[in-house]
């Protein structure tokens, strides 16, 4: 594969530009490497700030500014709370770009926290815990 089969190189430049970290949880792939979970890029996606919703795509929101790199927990808890509810524009500097990033943090961090528990809950049901 080239750098062009990764969403024609936007996905490329954004895992570069963030260094394979997840700028919501901090989680990065070379601290997987070190715990000896060598090489899962597939635990990262690049993530769309604001999101496309159904057929409704005004804008092209596939750029840089609007990409961020996102572990897949916390891309799949974006995608249940934060993206549901912004309606706001796609980032334009790396100001807006930013505070988008933390305000879709304060919904990932308030989504975990309600999920911890069923979580729990899950595992011991497993017989995991």
């Amino acid at each position: 594969m080239s750098e062009k089969d990764w969403r024609n190189g936007l996905d490329w430049k954004v895992f570069v530009r963030d260094k394979y970290t997840c700028r919501y949880c901090g989680l990065s792939i070379s601290a997987l490497n070190r715990a000896g979970h060598v090489n899962r890029w597939d635990l990262f996606r690049a993530d769309h700030l604001k999101a496309r919703k159904g057929k409704d795509k005004a804008g092209n929101l596939d750029t840089v500014m609007n990409l961020v790199t996102a572990c897949a927990g916390c891309n799949a808890i974006k995608g249940y709370t934060f993206d549901r509810t912004y309606d706001g524009p796609a980032p334009e500097t790396l100001e807006d770009q930013q505070r988008l990033v933390q305000q879709a943090n304060e919904h990932i961090t308030a989504g975990r926290e309600k999920l911890v528990s069923d979580a729990i809950q899950m595992q011991g049901e497993a017989g995991l815990l």
